[in-house]
């Protein structure tokens, strides 16, 4: 057989297995050692991470202070009037140096930035500061003029209602508008910068102002680009801010101008500041699933190691 018909012959059988579904194949079977392996390596694994993340947490230092029982009730005035914010205070003690940089966040809770009709409700041509038609914006119901936009917030006057709202969307409407000043110990204001706190990839590539003669905010500006970032959990923190010096020691007073409601949805509002580490900020959920994982991996693996032990005693006893 020339080796042209051999090759015809190799590549007809092959066609013919694939066809089949008989092709060779390899399967593992697993057996109570190498079970026992796995399960050993596994535990191990999580185990330590688990410690590790739990270690790196505990050595976070935070203070949150929550402020919206503080400050008075916001009361929006008519539209045709000036919206003047409250103005509220609060004080707390650093117990310990932090050293810099130390995180400035905002914490809310019972607020669902992950519902389907919230997270679809943006522009993203829009945003990336491209001209826009009616189609761009469809996506941005129930906020795509100015008329709807003023039911949410005040906007510049000189913004005409018929014209898109920029940036439109619910996402954008709901944007956080508190705003703080830090005073240390010895009453000095301690500089806040919202420098590098969005994501580079966010910065570079996804927001481009327009032209601002027809925007109501900057979507360049980095706090509206954490915003923009939804949550999944009702209970979240964005970062608000990044001190870059160290914080000592002492009393500290928060001056708040108190914008954004949160009674309608049965909220509540908190300044934070926090230390990271290499992890990222506080999460202690991370930490404990990587335990609680090592944990059943590891009650597993005793349960095999027990099946063993019961396998092997009745050679023993034999071999007696």
């Amino acid at each position: 057989m020339s080796d042209n018909q051999q090759q015809k012959e190799d590549k007809t059988t092959f066609l013919h297995a694939f066809k089949q579904q008989i092709m060779k194949a390899w399967q593992p079977v697993p057996t109570l050692n190498s079970t026992i392996i796995v399960f050993a390596i596994l535990s191990t694994i999580f185990l330590v991470f688990g410690i590790v993340l739990v270690v790196f947490t505990n050595k976070i230092i935070d203070y949150k202070v929550r402020y919206d029982t503080k400050c008075s009730t916001i009361n929006y005035p008519k539209p045709d009037t000036v919206f003047n914010p409250a103005i509220c205070t609060a004080t707390f003690t650093v117990t310990e140096d932090m050293e810099a940089p130390v995180f400035v966040y905002y914490e809310l809770t019972n607020f669902y930035q992950n519902h389907r009709r919230y997270v679809k409700s943006k522009s993203v041509v829009q945003l990336q500061g491209d001209s826009v038609s009616y189609s761009d914006v469809s996506n941005c119901e129930p906020i795509i003029y100015y008329s709807d936009l003023r039911k949410y917030r005040f906007v510049d006057k000189s913004l005409k209602d018929g014209d898109y709202a920029w940036p439109c969307g619910l996402i954008a409407a709901s944007l956080f508008n508190d705003t703080y000043a830090l005073y240390d110990p010895n009453g000095n204001k301690v500089d806040i910068s919202s420098n590098n706190i969005a994501w580079p990839s966010d910065k570079s590539t996804k927001y481009k102002n327009r032209d601002m003669s027809i925007q109501w905010t900057s979507v360049e500006d980095e706090r509206f680009m954490v915003w923009m970032r939804t949550a999944a959990l009702p209970d979240f923190r964005k970062l608000w801010g990044r001190i870059d010096q160290k914080v000592t020691a002492g009393v500290y007073t928060i001056q708040i101008q108190n914008n954004y409601p949160v009674d309608s949805f049965d909220g509540t509002k908190s300044f934070v500041l926090s230390t990271a580490n290499a992890f990222g900020g506080r999460n202690s959920f991370l930490g404990i699933s990587y335990l609680v994982m090592g944990i059943i991996c590891f009650i597993i693996l005793m349960v095999f190691v027990f099946k063993k032990f019961r396998q092997n005693k009745p050679k023993q006893e034999k071999e007696k």
